[in-house]
């Protein structure tokens, strides 16, 4: 059990809420931050507002987890931008005045835009989108911050709770609602698609590495198409859907791989994510 206190920013988002769970259950005393706070040991925490970083960080932490960011990467451009270059710079400044052990922070492996083999730490950055432009203007920033950093480059994952404007979800919900149709963009490329509690296992042992200023991915090296996809939940659920083609969601330069190279995360000891979409999806599709 350790007593380490640990402060996430975007504690009641997605990912805030499975690592706020399962840093607690291993004895870490968590706090953190939110637009709309709804818990004692949440604070208000606006990234575009510097008295509010400045108030949140009143808390002692030993450990900062940095999640808060617009995520979903068809959102608004200035709302991605906003919130994650100049809320990372407000963050940085913050920081830089503030004692506190090791830092991580969420990139994404959007960064890397794919390619024909699986993506290592060092493979080359091709952002695709606005979202991950503003990943890699962050990561460029922590470089040179001098704060004490671990960059996380997550490739996908979901879990049940996450917001259906997220495509697994979205198409988990169709299949439990036995929707007769469902309109979708590109079925071909293949992404990761992980489990949310294999990446808050994942977090949690990073933050007790003893290497610094490094970027670790998260993933498990098993992509799948969402054609693949719906065939497992037609199994799954018995039931079938019809695809629509929707140009809403066509991605342009949508790249046919996005993969995982799992090397490093090995090399330090730690468990990659399992891939096992068949069980995900189970536990999605059993869910309220």
């Amino acid at each position: 059990m350790s007593s380490k206190r640990v402060f996430i920013t975007g504690i009641e988002g997605f990912t805030g809420r499975y690592l706020e769970r399962y840093l607690c259950a291993l004895g870490y005393e968590v706090s953190g931050g939110a637009l709309s706070p709804s818990a004692p040991n949440h604070t208000r925490l606006d990234l575009l507002d510097k008295d509010s970083i400045k108030a949140a960080f009143s808390v002692k932490f030993d450990y900062i987890i940095h999640l808060a960011a617009v995520s979903f990467a068809m959102a608004d451009p200035a709302e991605i931008k906003n919130a994650n270059e100049i809320g990372t710079l407000n963050l940085l400044e913050a920081l830089g005045s503030v004692k506190f052990e090791k830092a991580i922070f969420a990139s994404s492996a959007s960064v890397y835009g794919g390619g024909d083999m699986p993506m290592c730490e060092n493979s080359p950055l091709n952002p695709q989108s606005i979202y991950a432009e503003s990943k890699i203007f962050m990561e460029e920033q922590i470089a040179k911050s001098g704060l004490p950093f671990i960059i996380a480059r997550p490739f996908n994952y979901t879990g049940t709770g996450q917001s259906e404007n997220f495509l697994i979800p979205k198409i988990v919900r169709h299949f439990k609602d036995r929707a007769h149709t469902i309109k979708l963009g590109n079925l071909t490329p293949k992404r990761e698609y992980n489990d949310i509690n294999d990446v808050v296992r994942i977090y949690e042992q990073l933050l007790k590495l003893e290497a610094n200023d490094e970027i670790f991915n998260i993933g498990s090296g098993k992509a799948y198409s969402i054609e693949q996809i719906l065939q497992i939940l037609r199994c799954l659920s018995g039931h079938d859907i019809a695809v629509q083609s929707d140009p809403r969601f066509v991605r342009a330069n949508d790249p046919a791989l996005l993969v995982c190279d799992t090397a490093k995360l090995l090399s330090y000891g730690i468990v990659p994510c399992s891939g096992d979409i068949e069980a995900l999806l189970r536990l999605m599709l059993a869910s309220d």
